[in-house]
């Protein structure tokens, strides 16, 4: 079959509509809770990391979840003013202690699900090719590739 758009022929295009397609996707999800998706992300991030217990700050939280460290740090302060979270002073006054408020976490747990289902509904197309394209992705990212060995 011919190529017979530009988006076929481009791979950075596909690539492209592929992320609009999830982005739209879950910010219509988190519109209803009235999260934005770096403010959803930056949740998440922080409650995963919460879960090895160490004291979080926004560089961890960046480095954690791919996010400029300015954007990260915008988000807090906006995640902060919906009571979500709470920033304190630690030992090092130029860094603040992200803590999740009970209120950010229930919040979560209800929108989590949601977002899970969805990201299935998208990416469960891939079928067993899924382990492969997240590689492949990660690849092209210049990040560390996670090989399964096959045991049969």
């Amino acid at each position: 079959m011919a190529d017979t758009s530009l988006s076929e022929k481009k791979i950075g295009l596909l690539v492209w509509q592929v992320s609009n397609l999830w982005q739209n996707k879950l910010r219509h999800i988190l519109k209803i809770y009235k999260l934005t998706l770096n403010e959803y992300l930056i949740l998440e991030s922080i409650i995963e990391l919460q879960k090895n217990s160490i004291l979080l700050n926004q560089n961890i939280v960046s480095i954690f979840a791919s996010i400029n460290v300015s954007v990260v740090s915008v988000v807090l302060k906006l995640l902060e003013s919906k009571n979500l979270i709470k920033r304190t002073m630690n030992i090092d006054n130029r860094k603040k202690t992200i803590e999740v408020l009970s209120i950010g976490k229930k919040l979560y747990k209800e929108i989590q699900p949601i977002i899970d289902l969805e990201e299935k509904r998208i990416f469960d197309k891939l079928d067993n090719a899924k382990p492969y394209f997240i590689n492949l992705l990660k690849l092209i990212l210049g990040k560390k590739l996670r090989i399964k060995v096959d045991k049969n």
